[in-house]
């Protein structure tokens, strides 16, 4: 009796200590990791522009020109342009040591084909000038391995676009290649990778990596990251003006290889059970063998069953957008708009998305930051005619009523809606005021919407398509001596753009982590500086990123350029790529560029002069060295 309690004491000291010991690994990991991200904030931030008019240099497209004696020969490469063209901004390291100087090499994937005989191979002169260069460029090396949608020019694209296997299907078939600001444009499929377009990346990556892994380790060693393939989303007809809610609905991809792996991956989902998906989705399928991707819309098709029915609401999200311009308000302030579902608050969006389709209308503005949107989720509202207010909100608190809209939330018989009871009065409103221009896009009145809870199953396994297609290609590289070079995405972020459509892209999930890849995302606009992407940021819990393209869209001074810059570094910017183009020689350029969003001394387009002026001061310190 007496030596009992003298156990439990020690069996309590004991488990006490370890608890102790738990407690100080987890503070020494702590330490640790907030060691890490400070010495990762404190490091330079690489600046790597993507510089244009290469190709012709490493002649991975037929030159227009002879080329000069350093793109040729055995030791031609493309780093006198380079040296010549970052130098122009200034020196490889900013003055405050905040920003250092790099650049990103474009391979276009495909170029690198040229034919012999009845087929195609790599042309190895091609791969050496790219060595050459990445080994006599003494800078950080961002590689981007381009292959998308968007035209390398290269010969062997046409004959690849004649294989159906290649390309992404619409339910009435494959794409055919349409145009994209003039240039073609290419819907490849990312729905297999046993097709001949993804071998042929394969082989072009295989062979660069050969070449690139017998440099001297030093050389290797410039290699800061590899960006794997540009944009990958998935396509759909008129891809060009079609991004929003304006268009016929129609999806990708229904090949036969898409269909089959969607009812695969919903045996995963519900683990072989089909009475478990039955019971989600309300309904009798037999088998997993049953059941087709949705792509039939209810107003325009005969329907052989509900889970036919496919939209861009019939995933149970109807898209509140517009613009509003408040001539009130200081020039800088944002307004806010408010959206009442029957009475009720439900949200409160910011006007800021750019509009350059407003500006280019209404210059008066002075500014594109007039957009809206808001996504209400009524998949949970009960059927009937419900009703939206959307409210503008003054500097005085008031509320400005912009429109009224009405939609009815259907049940799958299609009963005759009835009208759904305010579930609270509504606030007073006023009426615009003449200093107030606006425009409600969406939705429109009297619209009917369907729930069909397939659909987001379908979205679902489309996102994973664009995940497993980037993922191919990293486990391509990690067979690689790059396997330990940080392998990027370069994604489009869908939420910058007020009218677009996001589940068109079906991206959304590749911004998000998987396997050891890190995020690389395309800013443009307000997305570049704005809160809104530092809040999405935040949410997705990614402690590191590139900003694989970036633009604000607008002119900015060097100071402001700055706070930006230093803003992503902050928040675990690695590198920052923009599109950079020769100076032109005398100053003034003759022919238009190729890219508009290049920033070039000569171009005026999107405040692109200015930007370029602004990065130079940034080098040079003739920036002010507060944070």
């Amino acid at each position: 009796m007496t030596g009992q309690p003298a156990r439990a004491d020690s069996a309590g000291r004991g488990f006490d200590a370890l608890c102790l010991l738990l407690a100080l690994v987890l503070l020494a990991a702590l330490v640790a990791l907030t060691w890490w991200l400070w010495q990762g904030r404190q490091r330079p931030l690489l600046l790597a522009p993507a510089i244009g008019e290469l190709s012709d240099c490493l002649e991975m497209a037929a030159p227009h020109a002879p080329l000069e004696a350093a793109c040729t020969g055995e030791r031609g490469s493309a780093a006198a342009r380079i040296e010549s063209t970052l130098g122009a901004l200034g020196p490889r390291r900013s003055v405050d040591g905040r920003f250092e100087l790099g650049y990103t090499l474009v391979v276009p994937l495909l170029n690198l084909f040229e034919p012999k005989g009845d087929g195609w191979v790599v042309d190895r002169q091609a791969l050496r000038r790219i060595a050459n260069t990445v080994q006599s460029v003494d800078r950080p090396v961002v590689l981007y391995l381009f292959s998308t949608h968007f035209s390398e020019s290269a010969p062997i694209e046409p004959v690849l676009a004649q294989d159906p296997a290649n390309m992404a299907h619409t339910p009435q078939g494959p794409l055919p290649p349409e145009k994209y600001l003039g240039w073609p444009l290419y819907p490849w499929s990312i729905a297999r990778t046993d097709n001949g377009v993804t071998q042929r990346r394969d082989e072009a990556i295989r062979a660069l990596t050969q070449t690139l892994c017998a440099l001297p380790a030093d050389a290797r060693g410039r290699i800061a990251g590899v960006n794997l393939l540009g944009e990958v989303h998935h396509l759909y007809p008129d891809f060009e003006a079609g991004m929003g809610y304006n268009r016929p609905y129609v999806l990708t991809d229904y090949s036969p290889a898409s269909r089959a792996g969607f009812r695969q991956w919903l045996r995963q989902r519900f683990k072989g059970d089909v009475a478990a998906l039955n019971a989600y989705l309300g309904a009798s399928f037999a088998s997993f063998d049953q059941i087709e991707p949705p792509s039939r819309d209810i107003r325009r098709e005969r329907l052989d069953h509900f889970w036919q029915h496919l939209d861009d609401a019939a995933a149970g999200t109807l898209a509140i957008s517009g613009w509003a311009h408040d001539g009130a308000l200081p020039a800088g302030r944002t307004p806010w708009v408010r959206v009442y579902l029957d009475g009720q608050p439900v949200g409160r969006v910011p006007a800021h998305f750019v509009r350059q389709d407003v500006l280019q209308a209404k210059p008066e503005f002075g500014t594109a930051q007039v957009g809206w949107r808001y996504d209400l989720r009524f998949a949970d509202q009960p059927p009937g005619r419900h009703r939206i207010d959307i409210a503008l909100e003054g500097d005085d608190g008031a509320l400005r009523l912009l429109g009224t809209r009405h939609f009815s939330v259907m049940d799958r018989d299609q009963t005759p809606p009835v009208d759904a009871p305010l579930r609270q009065p509504l606030p007073p409103m006023v009426a615009p005021g003449a200093g107030v221009q606006f425009w409600v896009d969406a939705p429109q009145d009297e619209r009917a919407v369907f729930y069909n809870p397939l659909v987001p199953l379908w979205h679902a396994f489309r996102g994973q398509q664009v995940v497993d297609y980037l993922a191919h290609f990293d486990h391509l590289l990690d067979q690689s001596c790059l396997a330990d070079v940080p392998h990027r995405t370069q994604q489009i972020y869908p939420a910058e753009k007020a009218g677009w459509d996001g589940t068109r892209f079906a991206s959304e999930q590749s911004l998000l982590p998987f396997r050891d890849v890190r995020l690389g995302i395309n800013l443009y606009g307000e997305a570049t500086y704005d809160d809104s992407f530092f809040d999405w940021l935040a949410r997705s819990r990614q402690p590191v990123y590139s900003v694989t393209e970036f633009h604000p869209l607008r002119a900015m001074g060097a100071d402001e350029l700055r706070r930006v810059l230093l803003r992503h570094r902050a928040h675990g910017a690695q590198s920052l790529s923009f599109f950079l183009h020769l100076p032109p020689a005398g100053g003034t350029r003759t022919e238009p560029l190729a890219n508009p969003f290049a920033l070039d001394p000569a171009n005026p387009l999107h405040g692109s002069d200015a930007l370029y002026r602004a990065v130079q001061q940034i080098m040079q310190g003739r920036a002010a060295a507060r944070d």
